[in-house]
């Protein structure tokens, strides 16, 4: 890996401005593809109005050698943190320039090289030159080069739909990379006065209006970029395309991911904006748990809650949990259509809390249906349970469904006083070997 500062360079060869003859040798001497590339680029900028002024006010030594400084502590420490992500040391340059306003990161190839191009007077403009903006800066355009060499950073065959997907896709996985290397799940260098949490709350809001997008050919414009907005927030699209890889990682590897062709992307996509409520607003509304998907990958986590109810496998069951009740619960999904049936798991404090099985639009296209909820025994009586199902609840019918449903059975004399307490109706009364199952029903307030 080579890491070039070039900013000793910048401030002595534009002392009174910027001079575009002058800054042609320059990009020349760090590689004769440089001008060009740049030139190309900016083919549609209004250079005098558009570029010009932005350069200008990067010619500032005070500026430059701040950004210059926390380059170098970023870059001296980078080695450590490329590790979580690749075997080896990559083969990769990083360079400090002064460009054209390319963009303050630009992953590219440069004389054959895999290359990162960091534009000091983009760096400039948007207050990037700090150490956690640049380090965020920098980890990004190295997830794009991780995914250009693990997979196919780049969808053939053109039209709008394809832009449009390929640029969520590639900026959630160089997002997710970011995090990997940062060791931070929900680091976003773009939260500030409430972004994330705005992101969070309005995820279903953000992931149907980009597949609203997608399907009338409309631009997603707006999703990307500093200088543009989805409703008052810049750059939502990193954070969609972020939570999207996350989707997708429920189910493939991070290498079969970067290898994803448009037809699968495009599907899952769809599959992913099918699941409106899945931790997106519960995120939000219990910010004291960590709420994960529960698959045959990770349950073994949250198997300890199944041994732990006891009581409750002896009245329905008639025997103690065994591995098998949680394999056949999560699998239970396979019986419905897609993103319909799944099972959520929550922690507080790397201790496994609770359990709960759901399906969307089950028995009635506008209901949401309980199949299980378990709280380990640990955490009972603490009125946790009625917490978390208040907030699942409330989030429910803000997502646009009436009603939920639910049975249990009548000899279950923790559980049908809990969901009543909850209000919860009891609807239909069914006779079952010695005892009734109970269907209950809470309907949204119109």
């Amino acid at each position: 890996m080579q890491i070039i500062n070039t900013c000793n360079k910048i401030k002595t060869l534009f002392p009174h401005g910027f001079d575009r003859t002058v800054w042609r040798k320059y990009a020349e001497k760090i590689s004769k593809e440089l001008p060009s590339k740049c030139e190309n680029d900016a083919k549609s900028y209004d250079f005098n109005n558009a570029v010009l002024p932005v350069l200008e006010a990067a010619l500032n030594t005070n500026k430059i050698d701040f950004v210059s400084k926390n380059f170098q502590i970023v870059v001296d420490t980078l080695n450590a943190n490329l590790s979580k992500l690749f075997d080896e040391e990559p083969d990769i340059n990083i360079i400090l320039y002064l460009g054209l306003c390319n963009g303050a990161g630009w992953a590219t190839t440069l004389d054959g090289k895999n290359t990162v191009l960091l534009g000091v007077e983009k760096i400039i403009e948007l207050n990037w030159g700090d150490e956690t903006n640049m380090r965020a800066l920098i980890l990004h355009e190295i997830g794009h080069l991780w995914h250009k060499l693990n997979g196919k950073l780049y969808i053939p065959d053109f039209t709008k739909r394809r832009k449009a997907i390929q640029q969520l896709y590639q900026e959630g996985v160089a997002m997710f990379c970011e995090h990997i290397l940062c060791d931070d799940n929900d680091f976003y260098h773009q939260d500030k006065e409430g972004w994330l949490d705005w992101c969070y709350k309005n995820e279903n809001e953000i992931k149907r209006e980009y597949l609203r997008r997608l399907d009338k050919k409309e631009s997603v414009q707006d999703f990307f970029g500093d200088w543009c907005s989805y409703n008052g927030h810049s750059d939502v699209g990193y954070f969609l395309g972020c939570r999207f890889v996350e989707h997708l990682m429920q189910t493939y590897s991070l290498k079969k991911i970067a290898n994803m062709k448009y037809r699968t992307l495009n599907k899952e996509y769809k599959k992913f904006t099918e699941h409106i409520f899945l931790c997106n607003n519960l995120h939000y509304s219990l910010p004291e748990f960590i709420i994960e998907q529960v698959t045959l990958k990770n349950f073994i986590k949250y198997e300890n809650i199944f041994y732990s109810n006891k009581e409750y496998y002896m009245i329905t069951d008639g025997h103690p949990a065994a591995k098998q009740d949680c394999v056949d619960t999560i699998e239970h999904a396979k019986n419905y259509p897609s993103g319909m049936c799944y099972c959520l798991g929550f922690s507080k404090e790397q201790q496994p809390v609770a359990f709960l099985s759901l399906l969307e639009g089950y028995p009635e296209s506008t209901t949401l249906y309980v199949g299980l909820f378990l709280i380990d025994k640990r955490f009972q009586k603490n009125s946790i349970g009625t917490k978390i199902m208040n907030a699942v609840i409330d989030d429910t019918f803000s997502s646009g469904y009436t009603s939920i449903k639910l049975s249990v059975q009548d000899n279950n004399v923790s559980g049908y006083p809990f969901w009543k307490k909850l209000g919860f109706k009891a609807v239909k009364r069914t006779s079952c070997d010695g005892f009734y199952n109970i269907s209950m029903e809470l309907k949204r307030d119109n």
